[in-house]
Order: structure tokens, then C-alpha cells, then sequence
């Protein structure tokens, strides 16, 4: 009885640990020495309890400490009220599901905003490539126009009037020719130079971001 007794008593005083004088003083009072008429397994959500229920003159008594932990409630003694919140448990939750919430968005945002980097990078790669296969290919033509120039310059001289107006003639376009190659090898140019710099500026970022 005895052994009864104290279980009861640890039971209900599970959240004034050695508190005097509590709000159950009296009850407890009143309840000792009576007969425990049994005991219940407590199930909270499907799972039991280590602590069982008793039943004592008709009522039966659960362990208050530990109900309240498996529901996640928080429990509080102000004078002769134990008050339980729920609310504690649900707020502590939804604070510390945010900050992970935030970082994961972050995360994923700061991913976005890298791979969106990478490929501005490699399309303006790309699009310089383009303009460096166009000067390429002038500088090659101003080789080839350079050199009809020597070579036509170079000619013996002839007395055939036709032959002096087809040489002028091609002296003109490959001249022509030259002058506007020049044009187009400085357009391509200032075009590249200028995809050097947003290339450098996107890898700019791209290394700040990755910090």
C-alpha cells in the first residue's frame, strides 16, 4: 500500500518537484492511504507511455509530467494554477521550421542566381567567339588584298592600254578593299573588347557570390 501511496503521490506532484505547500496538497492528502483500485496504460497518439495510469476511489489519475512532454505542451505552476500550454510548443516548432525554411530558400535562390551567372558568361563567350572568327577571317582577306597590291605593283610594265586599265582597276578594289577590311578589323575588335569586359564583370560576380 505503501508502494501505492508514493506512486501516487510522484505522479501527481510530476511537475512541482518538491514544491511545499502546492495545489494538490490537499488532495493528496485526502487520497493517501486509500486502495489503488488499478492501473492503465497511458497511449498518446498510438504510443505508450513508461508511466501508467491509476485509479483511485473511482478516478483515475494520469501522470501529468509525462503526458504533457509526449504532447510537446509546456507546463507551468504559477501559485495554486499548473497551467499547460500548447501554443509553446507550436510557436518553438514554427520558429525553428522557419530560419531552416529561409536558409533553404536562400540556398536554392543563391544556386539560381549562380547557375544564371554561369550561363550569361558562356553565352557572351559565345557571342564574342563569333566576332573573333569574323576578324579572323578579315585579317586573313587584308593578307591576301595586301599582297595583290605587291604583286600588281610589282608587274613589269606593259604598253598595252588594256592591260594598264585592268591593272589600275584591280589596284583600286584591292586598295578599296584594304581600307574597308581596316574599318571592319576595328569595329570587330572594339566588339570584342567589349565582351571582355562584361565577361569580366559576370565573373565578378560569379566569384562574390561563391564567397
Amino acid at each position: 500500500m505503501k508502494k501505492w501511496s508514493y506512486l501516487l503521490i510522484g505522479m501527481l506532484f510530476g511537475v512541482v518537484v518538491a514544491t511545499a505547500g502546492s495545489a494538490f496538497a490537499d488532495q493528496i492528502k485526502s487520497l493517501v492511504g486509500q486502495t489503488v483500485a488499478g492501473e492503465y496504460t497511458v497511449k498518446v497518439n498510438g504510443s505508450a507511455l513508461a508511466e501508467n495510469a491509476i485509479v483511485v476511489d473511482g478516478k483515475a489519475h494520469v501522470p501529468l509530467r509525462a503526458v504533457s512532454d509526449s504532447l510537446g505542451a509546456g507546463v507551468k505552476v504559477d501559485g495554486k494554477t499548473i497551467q499547460i500550454d500548447t501554443q509553446t510548443s507550436v510557436e518553438s516548432s514554427v520558429e525553428t521550421k522557419e530560419p531552416k525554411k529561409n536558409a533553404q530558400l536562400e540556398s536554392e535562390n543563391s544556386q539560381i542566381y549562380t547557375q544564371n551567372l554561369k550561363a550569361m558568361i558562356t553565352s557572351t563567350e559565345g557571342d564574342k567567339a563569333f566576332w573573333e572568327r569574323l576578324l579572323s577571317d578579315t585579317e586573313n582577306s587584308q593578307v591576301k588584298y595586301n599582297k595583290r597590291i605587291e604583286e600588281l605593283t610589282n608587274l613589269p610594265a606593259s604598253k598595252d592600254s588594256v592591260t594598264q586599265e585592268t591593272r589600275k582597276k584591280s589596284l583600286a578594289h584591292a586598295q578599296d578593299m584594304i581600307e574597308e577590311n581596316n574599318k571592319k578589323i576595328a569595329e570587330y575588335k572594339d566588339k570584342i573588347s567589349k565582351y571582355d569586359e562584361d565577361i569580366a564583370k559576370l565573373e565578378a560576380q560569379l566569384a562574390a557570390s561563391n564567397k
